[in-house]
């Protein structure tokens, strides 16, 4: 496993609602975490060393911190849990978001409604050292 220097929120940056989200949830962090797309090569890159094999993790987002990764309603209970009581260590990435395309219709109030059930009935947690 590659020891991590900050927490990392993934979530999917071709769906312009999830963007949204992203760049909400980075006002809230004020940079106390890397937040990066499913879809950047940054993104890849982290999932392939951290996520196990053979799982991409595109159906939810995902917070990763202290050795383990959670995903959609796990993820949001452990990221808002780490707005409020984690202080900021250290000197972390400008976080940059760019929607290029978005090919669903999560623009729409369908489209939101149905993303914010998924995080929400959506959970996942798993150990980054079981990798």
């Amino acid at each position: 496993m590659t020891e991590l220097s900050y927490p990392i929120l993934i979530y999917d940056n071709l769906c312009y609602s999830c963007t949204r989200w992203a760049k909400i949830a980075n006002g809230f962090v004020k940079g106390k975490c890397l937040i990066v797309g499913h879809y950047t090569p940054l993104g890849k890159e982290i999932k392939k060393q951290l996520f196990p094999k053979d799982y991409d993790g595109l159906e939810m987002s995902w917070f990763i911190i202290g050795g383990h990764a959670f995903g959609g309603r796990a993820g949001l209970f452990r990221l808002i849990r780490y707005i409020l009581l984690e202080p900021k260590k250290g000197a972390f990435p400008k976080n940059e978001f760019n929607l290029t395309e978005c090919s669903t219709d999560c623009k729409t109030v369908k489209g939101v409604l149905l993303r914010s059930y998924s995080v929400v009935a959506r959970y996942k947690k798993f150990s980054l050292l079981d990798n």
